[in-house]
């Protein structure tokens, strides 16, 4: 149990995905008194990604441009769930199709957990995703810029060492290169 026993939430923003909440605490040793402030979004399940690798042994990622950070990030292909419920299997093969227009016809959990937990709880799980196949082409959301990368798996740690100047590697790439591959 921890030391921290937290009240209930007071919203103090709401858009229309997310929300800004701050939540009161007393440490239960020192009697101290305080409150979190953390993002909240309008989960409906926990967020899915895919990193899929075609029987060329190359690793499928996208170079995507992200709003906040101005910038272009090296990812995996994921995505949220549009209805509760949604399996997350399924939301997998969504995404990897819509983001790049691949498919696999096998999709294995492969790691899962929180991303930043100290301002939101979300949760991840990533799929691997072998023999992918170009099925059809891309379909980003209109709030989306993707360009699709094929990566032989052998050079994919060169390349999130070194990406291209001006673009950033979201690190949870790098959690997943155990689980690739080899050959």
């Amino acid at each position: 149990m921890s030391k921290l026993l937290l009240g209930p939430d007071e919203e103090m923003w709401r858009g229309r995905f997310i929300s800004v909440a701050k939540r009161p605490f007393t440490n239960t040793e020192t009697g101290k008194e305080g409150h979190w402030e953390m993002v909240k979004r309008e989960a409906r399940g926990r967020i899915v990604g895919v990193i899929a690798v075609t029987p060329e042994n190359e690793a499928i990622i996208i170079k995507i441009f992200r709003v906040p950070l101005n910038k272009y990030v090296l990812e995996c292909a994921a995505g949220l769930p549009d209805k509760a419920g949604e399996p997350e299997i399924e939301l997998a093969r969504r995404e990897l199709l819509e983001e790049t227009g691949y498919a696999c016809r096998t999709l294995t959990p492969v790691v899962s957990g929180p991303i930043n937990g100290g301002l939101v709880a979300d949760e991840m799980v990533f799929f691997l995703g072998l023999n992918a196949q170009k099925v059809a082409e891309p379909t980003p959301e209109d709030a989306e810029d993707i360009e699709v990368l094929k990566v032989p798996v052998a050079e994919l740690p060169a390349l999130l060492k070194n990406p291209p100047e001006g673009v950033l590697v979201d690190f949870k790439i790098w959690a997943l290169l155990p689980f690739l591959p080899k050959n």
